[in-house]
């Protein structure tokens, strides 16, 4: 049976937004162990084509979220689980990191811009999240956190998908719909 290309652009776009729904589990209790997970995160970065400069704001985000889990909400006790779980979309990628904690009130954590704690050995880990993160959000417990990174620049499979369709004059919202 052949193909047409309009056909295989509407089963890439497919593709992509199935992946919407797809989230993968990873479960562990030590910092020794979040290597691993962080790695394959990038990889699946990588390969849909985020930046360098992407691939290292979310393996810096989510270095400090899982440390975060184990170093205060676990107190790195290896009887509790971190679990972190993450979403692929067309145009986003989204984390989350939960704890078995007791959660926190992001709210009553000290500003670290501020000149009294500049000088800090620690505390920059939400900074940094927020800054590599389009968003972030907890949830009402305070012992998850989920934050979306988004394309610096457009991803070579969406770039391809999207010149495709204008090659067959297609709108992505006619086939999404």
């Amino acid at each position: 049976m052949r193909t047409s290309r309009k056909d295989s652009v509407q089963t890439v776009l497919a593709d992509i937004l199935q992946q919407q729904d797809d989230w993968q589990v990873n479960c562990f209790s030590s910092v020794q162990e979040m290597g691993v997970v962080i790695e394959a995160v990038a990889t699946v970065m990588a390969d849909l084509g985020y930046s360098p400069k992407d691939i290292f704001g979310t393996r810096l985000a989510l270095e400090e979220a899982v440390c975060n889990a184990i170093k205060h909400g676990h107190q790195h006790d290896p009887t509790k689980v971190v679990e972190v779980r993450h979403c692929i979309g067309a145009d986003y990628f989204l984390l989350e990191v939960e704890d078995q904690g007791e959660g926190f009130d992001p709210s009553e954590v000290p500003d670290a811009t501020a000149p009294e704690n500049l000088e800090r050995p620690c505390g920059r880990g939400l900074l940094l999240m927020h800054h590599y993160a389009a968003w972030v959000r907890y949830n009402r417990k305070g012992n998850c956190v989920t934050f979306c990174i988004c394309p610096s620049e457009p991803l070579p499979l969406k770039q391809a998908v999207e010149s495709e369709l204008e090659a067959v004059c297609i709108s992505p919202c006619l086939i999404a719909s």
